[in-house]
């Protein structure tokens, strides 16, 4: 039976971080251990491993337990649902970082994002997101118009950091690229470390200014979540192939291309990087 139940945003907060603490936990338990890595399905994009679809079970019993009536969107099974007439729409990514998870390389996240339920929900209507650091037990979360927190305290910026990183993925004429954005923003910071939603939670702390990801590989639940957090930070995020925010979040969809530049350096070389992707975009598709 399902009972419907509405939250104010605060209590459905509380659920989503429950939901995120006590997946995290659980992977942090079962890390290194071989049976949890083992494949259960391929596709030619990706791969499904064990631990993918144990951490989904865990986050839909937290959901189910408390009683949110939703649609689920997820990585691994696509979407299900707990009725006919959700309340909300749940998008979950289990595991971002797998590869690191699997290798013990500390940079790996929950993900999870909330909206009200619609047939043409998008991006833009998510009002609560979490990502969670597995291995540093670390809760990032944002509920739309009230900010972003870090383990429940006001988002704090670091100091002293020197030149931002610049967190960047490219499948084609990557260097052409680089060598464009060294001309104009001079010596900078390139990292690539395997996980866009805590990559873009950086953006947001400002740890790092630019967020680049041109391989056509991201999808929506690899982002809803951090996104929230960019925008409540003051951050900006785009795609050079569609209207980002317009993405809908009933199924999982592909985004082609998405950068993310934080409040104070990188949004002050917006143009600069719109102008280099732009050019290299046109170059790959003539």
């Amino acid at each position: 039976m399902v009972i419907n139940v509405s939250y104010d945003l605060e209590t459905l907060a509380s659920i989503v971080i429950e939901a995120a603490k006590t997946a995290s936990q659980w992977l942090r338990d079962v890390q290194g251990n071989q049976y949890f890595t083992e494949f259960v399905k391929w596709s030619e994009e990706d791969v499904t491993r064990r631990f993918d679809v144990e951490t989904e079970n865990i986050i839909l019993e937290v959901f189910r337990r408390e009683h949110v009536n939703a649609l689920f969107v997820s990585e691994e099974f696509g979407y299900k649902r707990f009725s006919e007439e959700p309340e909300y729409i749940v998008v979950i990514d289990p595991l971002d970082g797998s590869n690191n998870f699997t290798a013990n390389i500390p940079y790996a996240t929950v993900s999870i994002a909330v909206a009200k339920y619609s047939k043409k929900a998008t991006l833009r209507d998510i009002i609560v997101g979490v990502v969670s650091e597995i291995f540093r037990e670390k809760i990032y979360y944002a509920i739309k118009g009230y900010g972003v927190f870090e383990n429940g305290k006001n988002l704090a910026k670091p100091k002293n950091i020197g030149s931002p990183f610049i967190f960047g993925y490219l499948n084609y004429e990557p260097y052409d690229v680089f060598k464009e954005l060294e001309k104009e923003l001079g010596a900078f910071k390139l990292r690539s470390l395997g996980s866009a939603s805590l990559d873009i939670v950086h953006v947001a702390k400002s740890v790092a200014g630019i967020f680049l990801d041109l391989r056509s590989k991201l999808r929506n639940v690899d982002v809803a979540a951090a996104l929230l957090i960019l925008n409540e930070a003051g951050g900006k995020a785009k795609s050079y192939h569609l209207n980002l925010y317009d993405v809908p979040i009933t199924n999982v969809e592909k985004i082609y291309s998405i950068a993310a530049f934080s409040k104070d350096w990188g949004i002050k070389y917006e143009a600069i990087i719109d102008n280099i992707v732009m050019k290299t975009l046109v170059r790959r598709e003539s």
